[in-house]
């Protein structure tokens, strides 16, 4: 069992005073954990999943049993770096270079400098696409922002933390820009790979999801058994042996035509490799957080990204029997993959063969008609950030949660001003419910990087 932090609760008089209000939440490392957190757009449950992320990284790892990270973006954010501009300037006027090493560490306010004064030469507009999860990156947001409540205490130091950097490496598929300005919008401990599919690593269901293929058709059948029984994975030899059936009397038929351009698709396409060693699944790594970057610095459509997250489950299941060793998949926006047959095949597995192989879901979405059932009564755990969406999810957590009628209580604003007032206020808080057995109200844990 590994605790991590996950923020502030309610005054706990069997505690000690200095663990009063500190929260944890107990993993098991015999079966899975899943987190669902729900809440409308806005109240911070990207930045708070960012949080979980590097308290399970670092717990597991002190713990000596490093777990496999995998997180999926989904896009890019135009306002961190703007915010990072602003609090340089705004920080390096009022104080001076001592006090902003001494209140940000000497590493990382040396980084921003750096990172500020290459954005701000930035003719050609390289640089400023941070993703939403640039774990690399030193949070000096939390340390810059001041919580209403005390004037004196900064987001991060209210939860006794500073800005970090965390090991992450970033996989891009397709790039759109210079792979190492991806990295440095990133974060100094940001590393970003081309990502290849390597032809050995995709099964015949991927090549056939892929090019639509008709279960019945003859082609269909050849290339299953030269691909998948016959483990011939190069293209040219593939199309040898697809040939070797044809008389050719009367020119190419229609089966050796469509193996042909699925062959010429893997060849041509930049997104594959024959190489295995190129093979960005032998790269995912327990040493550091794994990005599968999603967002719009790769040029990937929903139907491949889903097709991508598929590939990976099965990787992460195999890995998994093989080494014994803990998975976390964490996705935001996780109605997103329930549109397609790959995608909701990648949760599903997740969820069915998890608890036995210890294979985590950590997902987020903001209404719950678009979860299946089986996500939210799958889950171990269920966090609300702010306020629910709709009055079907608070009707559909009344089922699931036996104490949710007696503790939620959401207030609801008389006037605009009220509702920004209180949208400030309940900005990375709301409830958690362990086990959906108790459910608190709880102000989560900030995360150290931006």
């Amino acid at each position: 069992m590994v605790l991590i932090n996950l923020g502030i609760g309610r005054a706990d008089s069997t505690k000690k005073h200095g663990e009063r209000t500190k929260r944890t939440l107990d993993l098991k490392n015999d079966e899975a954990n899943h987190i669902t957190l729900l809440g409308k757009s806005g109240y911070g449950k990207t930045t708070i999943m960012r949080g979980m992320i590097e308290e399970i990284y670092s717990s597991y790892s002190d713990a000596g049993i490093p777990p496999i990270i995998i997180v999926i973006e989904r896009k890019v954010d135009t306002s961190k770096p703007k915010k990072v501009i602003e609090i340089y300037h705004e920080e390096s006027e009022k104080l001076s270079s001592a006090q902003l090493s001494r209140k940000y560490g000497e590493g990382i306010w040396n980084y921003i400098e750096h990172y500020v004064n290459e954005l701000e030469n930035d003719k050609e507009l390289k640089y400023g696409l941070m993703g939403d999860f640039s774990i690399g990156f030193p949070n000096i947001l939390g340390k810059y922002t001041k919580m209403e409540s005390d004037e004196y205490k900064s987001l991060l130091g209210r939860h006794g933390l500073s800005p970090a950097a965390y090991p992450a490496r970033r996989f891009v598929f397709r790039p759109r820009r210079n792979i190492k300005d991806i990295a440095f919008d990133n974060g100094p401990l940001t590393e970003t790979v081309d990502s290849k599919l390597a032809y050995p690593d995709i099964p015949f269901e991927i090549i056939a999801d892929m090019n639509n293929f008709s279960e019945t058709a003859r082609y269909s059948a050849i290339l299953k058994n030269i691909w998948d029984i016959q483990k011939i994975r190069e293209p040219g030899e593939v199309l040898n042996i697809a040939a070797s059936y044809e008389t050719f009397n009367s020119g190419p038929s229609q089966t050796y035509l469509r193996i042909e351009e699925t062959m010429n698709r893997l060849r041509s396409d930049s997104l594959f490799s024959g190489d295995s060693k190129h093979s960005f699944l032998k790269q995912i790594t327990n040493k550091k957080i794994n990005i599968l970057d999603f967002s719009q610095n790769s040029e990937l459509d929903s139907f491949e990204e889903c097709l991508i997250f598929k590939l990976v489950v099965q990787h992460a299941i195999n890995v998994a029997i093989k080494y014994r060793i803990p998975v976390f998949f964490v996705a935001d926006e996780v109605q997103n993959f329930m549109r397609d047959p790959a995608g909701k095949w990648a949760i599903d597995k997740i969820l069915r063969e998890g608890r036995s192989l210890c294979i985590n879901l950590i997902c987020a979405t903001q209404y719950t008609d678009n979860l299946p059932k089986d996500v939210l009564i799958g889950s171990s755990h269920i966090g609300i950030m702010g306020k629910l969406a709709s009055n079907t999810d608070t009707k559909t957590l009344e089922k699931l949660i036996p104490d949710f009628k007696d503790v939620v209580d959401f207030d609801e604003p008389g006037s605009l001003s009220e509702y920004e007032s209180l949208k400030r206020k309940l900005r990375f808080r709301g409830y958690f419910s362990y086990n959906k057995d108790y459910t608190e109200h709880i102000e989560y844990r900030q995360p150290q990087s931006l």
